[in-house]
């Protein structure tokens, strides 16, 4: 298994993901960021890694954050399927030993004291920020290695406004989001910290969770649906994943299909399906409206804006 996916594992279920949502939504032991009063940016990288055989350019968003104490370059996944930011104690406490942070790093699940790091230029403080003993306990000290020491969730974004500019390698929160040529804005849907997209799949409305830890799927659906949108004639593609530690099968299908989202549409490469869920996890899902989960590849080309607040969102083309 390639190392980036043992610190998070990018295929994940759709109903899992809502279950496992609604139980960390509930965790005592989330963290507590506290954003800037202003508006701000934070540019990020993308993180490539070898897929079933072949080198994916875009299997995570990657933020470069720096610790108080250290003068390294460090880098947090940016990963809406989780609902809050975590540090991974391994190598906080291998940063520790070289570096001292000023934090009292225990066998908690917490850092129980305030702090601040910097994303990008930007300051962020916690009150506490939580802890989770994921990847190896290694730092590599080269200058431009690019070491991932946590994950930055839906508490990053806020509860405004924030826009992902794909081709620009920004993320930007705070900012008001105002009509522009080509901007149409549509309502969607907020809760739990989790974000679900109104989307027309060859004319049949429906909704798709919008993950940004999801980089290798464009749709991640069932199979009916994966089928109905394959190519006639082409041949799936089926490899192994991980998802929360259990082995699953993804298969895939070349598509020329495309999904309108925010009265754009966006063309669809692939179309791919996991097998491994019950059926009555499909059923539940499709049950709720919900038809599958879609990542940051469908979006490469784009701008996606999204205001929380009033639950509305839109897409511009092109990197506008």
């Amino acid at each position: 298994m390639p190392s980036l996916f043992k610190v998070r594992s990018i295929f994940i279920l759709p109903v899992l993901l809502f279950q496992s949502w609604c139980s960390l939504a509930q965790d005592t032991t989330t963290s507590q960021l506290i954003l800037p009063g202003e508006a701000f940016e934070v540019p990020f990288i993308w993180k490539g890694d070898s897929i079933n055989g072949q080198w994916e350019q875009h299997a995570a968003m990657l933020v470069p954050v720096k610790l108080e104490g250290c003068p390294k370059q460090f880098y947090m996944q940016f990963d809406l399927g989780a609902p809050y930011s975590v540090f991974y104690s391994n190598k906080l406490a291998a940063i520790n030993s070289r570096h001292p942070l000023g934090m009292q790093l225990s066998d908690s699940a917490l850092i129980q004291q305030p702090f601040s790091f910097t994303a990008g230029k930007t300051r962020i403080q916690a009150r506490r920020m939580a802890l989770k003993q994921l990847g190896t306990g290694r730092i590599n000290w080269e200058k431009n290695a690019v070491e991932i020491i946590g994950t930055l969730g839906a508490d990053f974004i806020g509860t405004h406004t924030f826009v992902i500019d794909y081709p620009g390698k920004t993320i930007t929160a705070g900012y008001s989001i105002a009509e522009r040529p080509g901007l149409t804005l549509s309502d969607f849907i907020y809760t739990n910290r989790s974000i679900l997209l109104p989307a027309f799949i060859r004319g049949k409305k429906t909704l798709l969770f919008f993950d940004s830890g999801s980089s290798a799927f464009e749709l991640l659906t069932n199979k009916e649906t994966a089928n109905m949108l394959a190519v006639p004639g082409s041949q799936p593609v089926s490899y192994p994943v991980t998802s929360w530690g259990k082995v699953l099968t993804a298969t895939s299908y070349i598509s020329a299909d495309s999904i309108e989202i925010a009265a754009v549409k966006i063309p669809l490469n692939r179309a791919s399906y996991i097998e491994g869920a019950s059926d009555a996890q499909v059923n539940g899902m499709m049950k709720m409206g919900i038809g599958g989960m879609t990542g940051n590849k469908l979006f490469l080309q784009s701008v996606l804006l999204l205001d929380l607040q009033h639950k509305r969102f839109g897409i511009l083309n092109g990197g506008h």
